[in-house]
């Protein structure tokens, strides 16, 4: 008997539905808001939840899982602990919100914007990248003067 049991599963396979959403959810994390079809964007709400349920703590264990999740990227601790993670750490659940949009013009798929509830500043995270990109632009400045 299925009772109580929510699986939504798509076409490709276990390890195809495991990519995509995988995908899903990096785009999000990174993003902050994500526009995809109704029935991803029910898989990635789930998904979504239980990331952010082991943001809230920084400890080697959740370390070690968001890099093996992920796949090795460790620009995206501190994202994970430092600004999305805080944000979060009194609420009990309901991180994250579908908004419906209606259909898609050419296949009629029914699309859903998903989105935090809690408004996640990124602006930490994405100045660290662009101090970067100018101090490897004043480097460029330099050899073309010189």
């Amino acid at each position: 008997m299925r009772h109580r049991v929510k699986k939504i599963k798509f076409k490709g396979g276990y390890d195809a539905t495991r990519a995509l959403v995988k995908k899903l959810a990096y785009n999000f994390l990174t993003r902050g808001k994500i526009k995809t079809t109704l029935k991803k964007a029910k898989v990635l709400k789930s998904t979504i939840e239980k990331l952010v349920e082991k943001m809230k703590e920084e400890n080697e264990k959740n370390k070690v899982f968001f890099l093996s999740y992920f796949g090795q990227k460790r620009k995206l601790l501190p994202l994970f602990f430092k600004v999305i993670g805080p944000v979060f750490k009194e609420v009990k659940g309901g991180y994250v919100r579908i908004v419906k949009l209606g259909q898609r013009d050419s296949d009629g798929a029914s699309q859903a914007l998903v989105e935090w509830t809690k408004p996640v500043v990124y602006e930490n995270f994405e100045n660290k990248k662009k101090k970067k990109n100018k101090t490897k632009e004043v480097k460029e400045k330099v050899k073309k003067e010189k």
